[in-house]
């Protein structure tokens, strides 16, 4: 994957004003359920279906119930050179853009989650991605599926986040 240091990736994004700080993220599940992903998550995804990759990073403080975080999306052909007949439009298409996760639920080691719809790069149309995967120790593995808003094929990925620290 293409994926430089996540915390300077997503901070230079924010300081060129793309995109605000992580709105909170509702985390659902009994007590120790949501307990267990206290801490600092950092992690990526990709995707073979779209070409795209990315880093995600999510912390969740002890004892809360809201969370914070976010998915750095980078499209396919990231850092190419611009092709002939590219438009400005067609090269801002293909720059990285930070995502927000709607909400996460959690129970009986799986967690599963969806993220705020955006515009895909390669559509330009609304889509809305939903994830699940596997809590094991200090690590979660999963797939994510995102689907056009106004219907057709899912395309599928893997995700796999670490805790860097806990609370």
């Amino acid at each position: 994957m293409r994926n430089g240091t996540l915390a300077g990736a997503v901070a230079a994004i924010r300081l060129m004003g793309c995109a605000p700080s992580p709105a909170p993220v509702p985390v659902t599940g009994a007590p120790g359920d949501v307990h267990a992903l206290a801490g600092e998550w950092r992690g990526d995804y990709a995707s073979d279906e779209t070409g795209r990759s990315g880093n995600i990073i999510f912390g969740l403080a002890a004892g809360s119930d809201t969370a914070f975080g976010d998915v750095l999306m980078i499209p396919d052909g990231y850092g190419e050179a611009p092709r002939d007949g590219d438009s400005a439009l067609d090269r801002w298409r293909q720059s990285p853009d930070v995502l927000s996760i709607r909400f996460v639920q959690v129970g009986g080691g799986i967690v599963r989650g969806a993220l705020d719809p955006y515009e895909d790069p390669e559509c330009r149309c609304q889509v809305t991605t939903v994830f699940e995967g596997r809590l094991s120790g200090d690590t979660i593995e999963g797939t994510f599926w995102t689907r056009p808003e106004q219907g057709g094929p899912a395309r599928q990925g893997r995700w796999r986040v670490a805790r860097t620290a806990r609370p």
